[in-house]
């Protein structure tokens, strides 16, 4: 099996990524799929009028490009295959240094980028944007009709006579094509831009999370056939000469249909077999979601706390209300509505800060009219989140538990909740548990709630 390595773009179905800032190594993959585009650095204005990158995106800069021209040389030399996704030709100015000549002001010394002089290989580009794209190689029209729908051409080569072009605009100007690098066995596939933020390759989940729609993954597995299709084929014609364009006026044995049919059946099956393979990773992923109450903070840690919530039978929502904004507002089948702040501290226990907004949203949501009583107050806390759960100190402070009781809100310990849900997703059957779990939440008034043995 080839294994596929993005850096700096996405293929919703190759699971390996590489951020450019990083200082990942190519030499556990087969096969690379770069894209040169500048990631966003920290910029300085200069009073006169224009700007540059700043000292510090600089330092960033030089490394990352130092580094990945290095590593691209070095996959091309162990004869990997490295596609180039040819976004926008962009040149820019870094600050490598300043001057002080008078008091509050900074004179900047600035040297020329190139986001392509990290690509090996000696060619020039100039942006320019199009549409309407030939193939000049049969072996790629695979993958032009794969990515048709979401490809375009944002530069062309000024200089091809290194390349031998696959992929041309309608006036025939080179537009993609395959480098070969002195002394160096891999092969450089320089290919039109095509990206997967297009219209209907993205869609919201049942959590409101943004993920990748059915038609994003059925390309993607496509895309990637194709890159391995290729690659093989590069490595197995190192000494043959490309297809020229008219061997395809002559006629073909029969039998290269009857495989072709052959293969689109397989393709169909592989198709239906990746579909499933897919869903059963979303499931997955969903479950796995629940093991963020162990050791996330933030977003993450919401996320699955509203997960274990609904898994005991409580319905919990966001308020939106003019200026009022809830989070968690939690409602038992009982009735009783309760409001949730949840908080993960790194290496200490949780404070008494996060009380401040968990107060003032019960009181602003207590202001409406259709409201009442006051909610009750929950705070979960993950508590020294990067330390095992059996390892953990009290996971609230003094001041913490002293706030409860003057609020009569309850505090739950995530990590508790993860043994929780673990139970219901394994017996999803035990109300008796289920609802034992609620009441320990509902009944508990200025303390730690204590949940039921499973």
């Amino acid at each position: 099996m080839k294994s596929i390595v993005c850096i700096n773009t996405q293929i919703p179905t190759v699971y390996n990524e590489i951020e450019y800032d990083s200082d990942g190594s190519l030499r556990d993959y087969d096969i690379v799929v770069f894209d040169p585009q500048l990631p966003h650095y920290d910029r300085i204005d200069f009073s006169g009028g224009g700007s540059c990158v700043s000292i510090e995106g600089s330092t960033l800069f030089s490394k990352a490009s130092k580094h990945w021209f290095r590593e691209l040389s070095g996959a091309l030399s162990a004869g990997k295959t490295v596609f180039v996704i040819l976004s926008g030709h962009e040149e820019d100015q870094i600050a490598t240094s300043y001057t002080t000549p008078s008091k509050g002001s900074r004179t900047y010394s600035t040297k020329p980028i190139d986001n392509y002089s990290i690509i090996p290989g000696n060619f020039r580009v100039r942006n320019a944007r199009g549409r309407a794209i030939s193939v000049r190689n049969a072996a790629y029209k695979g993958l032009y009709e794969t990515i048709k729908d979401i490809v375009e051409y944002r530069v062309i080569f000024e200089d091809p006579a290194l390349m031998s072009t696959v992929f041309v605009a309608k006036d025939g100007t080179a537009i993609g094509g395959v480098v070969r690098i002195q002394d160096a066995p891999g092969s450089l596939v320089l290919l039109p831009y095509f990206d997967f933020e297009a219209e209907g390759f993205l869609e919201v989940s049942d959590d409101g999370e943004e993920v990748w729609s059915t038609k994003a993954l059925k390309v993607s597995h496509a895309v990637v056939g194709q890159l391995v299709s290729i690659d093989r084929m590069l490595k197995g014609s190192m000494e043959l000469s490309p297809p020229p364009d008219w061997i395809g006026e002559y006629e073909k044995p029969n039998a290269i249909d009857d495989i072709d049919g052959v293969i689109a059946g397989i393709d169909a099956r592989l198709d239906e077999l990746a579909g499933q393979r897919d869903e059963q990773l979303r499931q997955k992923a969903g479950i796995l979601e629940y093991s963020y109450l162990l050791y996330e903070s933030g977003k993450p840690l919401e996320r699955s706390i509203e997960k274990a919530l609904r898994l005991l039978g409580y319905t919990v929502e966001a308020l939106r209300i003019g200026d009022l904004e809830i989070d968690h507002v939690i409602v038992s089948p009982t009735g009783m509505r309760m409001i949730g702040e949840s908080e993960g501290k790194d290496s200490s226990a949780i404070d008494i800060s996060k009380f401040r907004q968990l107060e003032s949203n019960i009181g602003e949501d207590f202001e409406r009219g259709e409201v009442n009583e006051p909610a009750k107050g929950l705070l979960f806390g993950n508590g020294f989140r990067l330390s095992a759960p059996t390892s953990r100190a009290e996971q609230f402070t003094q001041k913490s538990l002293t706030n409860a009781k003057r609020l009569g809100s309850a505090l739950i310990r995530t990590a508790d909740l993860y043994t929780v849900a673990v139970h219901l997703l394994n017996h999803p059957e035990d109300d008796t548990f289920r609802a034992a779990c609620r009441a320990a939440i509902e009944e508990t008034v200025g303390s730690v709630v204590t949940f039921p043995d499973p």
